[in-house]
Parts: C-alpha cells; structure tokens; sequence
C-alpha cells in the first residue's frame, strides 16, 4: 500500500469521524436545549434517537435518489446526503411528539439546533474527503480527489453553517417575541436559500447534471422544495383555528391516557 493510498484511507476515516463527532455533540446539545424548554432528559434521549432514525433515513434516502439521477446522467453515486434529513426529521419528531403528548412546537424548537449541527459536521466532513467541490479555478485549494486546483465551495458552505446554526440557536432560545414551532422551518429557509447559492459555483464531472432543470442543479431544485416547505410551514403555523385543535388534541390524549391508566390499575387490584 502506498503513501497515497495510506493517505486516502485517512480521509475517509477523518470524514466518517466528523459524523461521529455531529451525532455525539448533537446528543449533548440536545440535551441542554431540552432541557431550555422544559423537556425532560428522558424526553431528550427519545426525541434524539427518533431524530437519528428520521435523519439516517432520510440522508440514505436522498443519496439513493441522488445516485439513480446521477447514473442515468452517467455521473456517480452517493454514500449518504445529509439534505435528505431536515425533509424527513420534522416528521418523525411531530409524529412522536404527537403520540407522546409531548408539545410539538417545544420539541421542534428544542431539537432544530442539534440536527442543523449534524448537517454542519458533514460540510467539514466533505471538505476533509474532498468530495463536493467546487469549479476549476486557479485561485482554489488542491483537490486530492480530482487531482486539480478547485474552488473551496464545501469549505466555505461548511463555515455559513456554522451561521446558520447560530442563527437556529438565537431564534429558538434568545429571541424575546419568537414564535414557538418557527425556529426549523426558519432555519430550513435560511440553509436552503444558502445551499441554492453555493451550488452555482459547485464541479459536476458531468455538465448535464449542472443543468437538469431550468438550468438548476438537483440540489437546487431540492433547496427549491425545502424553501416552499418552510414558507408553507409557516403560513400553517398562521391558522387561527391550529391552537384550539392543538389544545383539543392535547386535551383528547390526556383523558385516553388516564383511561388506559385506571384499566390497567383495575386490573392490577382484581
């Protein structure tokens, strides 16, 4: 084995670590921003490990999708695409929330910063493999992978992330007149509105694939439905009616909850 093969395993070792690193940091700050919102650590524990369930779904998902696209274009694969979770997570998450009488809007909020640091952990990690880079330029850094000076496009996206996350933080946690249930779908919007940008300057080994649509790539057009999908979220959040049907709801699995608590006690004591 030569040096450059000794050198490309490490990579891809110091890649996959930087996922490691975004699942443990996601567990503590969820932990902490849990517990900002009055969940329990228990309730942390829970809606983290469905947040990983919804998030690896939906990165392995995205990158199926992605790899049967790019192969017709005669492009390659993907391992994983971290941008498929925060199309899947919000439903996972509402979803248990729902059925652990848990509110929605809390554990979004309390989760939403935790996932988008997941997301910035794999920019790095792209960054370190060399995946995902940007044009041919001459004022770039040199790419191991494609053996050619490129724009750094995944450097800089992974450091407007770190943006974007810090906005995720302020809104969910120090923003005085913040609406509860609005810091995902807000930082959704923000994210997919940074992600469009950078993926002009980003390197296709197939210009097809450059201009599937309109002239957009497939991670524009994506960035396109996960920007409609927040706007769309929030004109939700606007129904008059949604609090009376949340609190109808909450009020619903209360009593079924108690029910099935004094059941079980019946039966206990027979």
């Amino acid at each position: 084995m030569d040096t450059n093969e000794i050198m490309e395993y490490v990579r891809y070792f110091a890649s996959d670590a930087m996922y490691f690193v975004g699942v443990i940091v996601m567990m503590i700050v969820s932990l902490a921003t849990c517990k900002k919102h009055g969940l329990s650590k228990l309730s942390a524990f829970m809606f983290t490990l469905v947040s990983y369930v919804g998030g690896f779904s939906g990165a392995f998902f995205m990158a199926d999708v992605f790899t049967r696209v790019s192969v017709s274009y005669g492009g390659g694969s993907s391992r994983v695409a971290i941008f498929g979770a925060i199309l899947f997570v919000p439903f996972y998450i509402i979803g248990a929330a729902l059925l652990s009488g848990k509110s929605w809007r809390k554990v979004m909020d309390a989760m939403a910063p935790g996932g988008f640091i997941i997301l910035t952990c794999a920019k790095f990690g792209c960054s370190v493999s060399g995946c995902c880079p940007g044009i041919p330029t001459k004022f770039g850094i040199y790419n191991h992978m494609y053996d050619m000076v490129m724009f750094p496009s995944q450097i800089l996206e992974a450091i407007s992330m770190c943006f974007v996350v810090a906005f995720c933080f302020w809104y969910g946690l120090k923003y005085k007149k913040r609406e509860p249930g609005k810091a995902y779908p807000l930082t959704v919007i923000l994210y997919s509105a940074v992600r469009f940008c950078w993926e002009f300057v980003r390197y296709y080994e197939v210009e097809e694939m450059r201009h599937m649509l309109l002239g957009l790539t497939f991670w524009q057009l994506w960035c396109i439905v996960a920007f409609a999908g927040g706007c769309v979220w929030l004109l939700i959040m606007k129904i008059p009616k949604l609090p009376q049907w949340e609190e109808k709801y909450y009020s619903f699995y209360e009593k079924l909850i108690s029910k099935i608590k004094s059941k079980i006690f019946k039966k206990k004591n027979s």
